[in-house]
């Protein structure tokens, strides 16, 4: 007994020498939390390779800043980008100043920077139609302008409340080819964005305007309210500093001529996102899920099974 004790003694002896002679490494640590990244998410205009392109220097400047990581993924579709939006699965936004009002008004979203730009739509026709006024449009004329949730659409269709008395959308995607559609009497009416316009028809002889549009706000930032406060307004103060604008080139050059971002103040998209609400109230009252299925059988897209991040 007393040779086992000793025997048992030495055994425990040379098995700590052991463990203290084996280098450490992470391996043997205890395994730590990570951190979940921040969510920055556009409204989907471009392929993924651009939209990487344009927003993925964004999102390492953040993290950088922020000191936790931001990653950009792209929608593959609108129908996706709208269930994100619905369901506030993001935790930064660039996108138009529809969404950006909607977010602000029912998620309650932090306004981030905005381009400086104001929107100014327009409605016009070929110069010589025998459609004069608003009311003229009102009697079936073809309109050729982008799908919703365009804002200028969600704009032009504001304009015809009533259902009896409108003109019938075509959908025709680029302000160009709109324009050329227009002016070649293939469609009555079109829409674009005043300087758009202009840059097609500078002396103002092949279409008439037909309706101005008011001063909105333009595209910019949102923040979901689901990160701290000062997180949000780190994130604001980061954008807007020189080191922002240089992160933000390719979306400047892109959206804004190169003209640095401002910042956005609530009252000045206040009612901005009536025309969404219009064509999203529908969607509520059926449920946003059920809706998006629908939707997305009906046009053949897939993008409902990109998965939520």
């Amino acid at each position: 007994m007393k040779h086992e004790r000793v025997l048992r003694a030495l055994c425990v002896l040379i098995s700590g020498a052991v463990a203290a002679m084996t280098p450490w490494s992470p391996a043997h640590a205890a395994p730590q939390s990570v951190s979940k990244p921040y969510l920055f998410i556009a409204a989907p205009r471009e392929t993924a390779a651009r939209g990487q392109r344009d927003y993925g220097p964004i999102a390492a400047f953040l993290s950088r800043v922020l000191h936790h990581p931001v990653v950009y993924r792209h929608p593959n579709g609108w129908l996706t980008y709208e269930l994100w939006l619905w369901k506030d699965h993001a935790d930064i936004y660039f996108d138009g100043p529809q969404f950006m009002a909607w977010g602000v008004h029912y998620l309650h979203q932090t306004l981030g920077p905005r381009v400086p730009q104001p929107q100014d739509w327009r409605l016009y026709t070929w110069t010589g139609s025998p459609i004069k006024t608003l009311e003229g449009a009102a009697t079936g004329a073809t309109l050729c302008a982008p799908p919703v949730p365009n804002f200028g659409t969600l704009w032009v269709s504001d304009l015809f409340p009533n259902p009896a008395r409108q003109p019938y959308f075509r959908n025709v995607h680029g302000w160009k080819r709109i324009f050329r559609d227009v002016v070649d009497h293939q469609c009555t009416l079109g829409i674009g964005p005043r300087l758009t316009i202009h840059s097609f028809d500078p002396d103002h002889t092949k279409v008439t305007i037909l309706k101005r549009g008011p001063h909105y706000p333009n595209q910019g930032f949102t923040i979901s309210r689901k990160l701290p406060g000062p997180v949000r307004r780190e994130i604001v103060r980061a954008l807007l500093s020189p080191a922002g604008e240089k992160a933000m080139m390719r979306l400047r050059k892109r959206f804004s001529h190169g003209r640095r971002l401002v910042a956005g103040h609530v009252r000045q998209y206040r009612n901005v996102d009536k025309g969404l609400d219009a064509q999203w109230g529908t969607i509520y009252a059926a449920g946003i899920d059920r809706y998006l299925k629908q939707d997305a059988k009906r046009e053949g897209f897939a993008v409902i099974l990109q998965a939520a991040p």
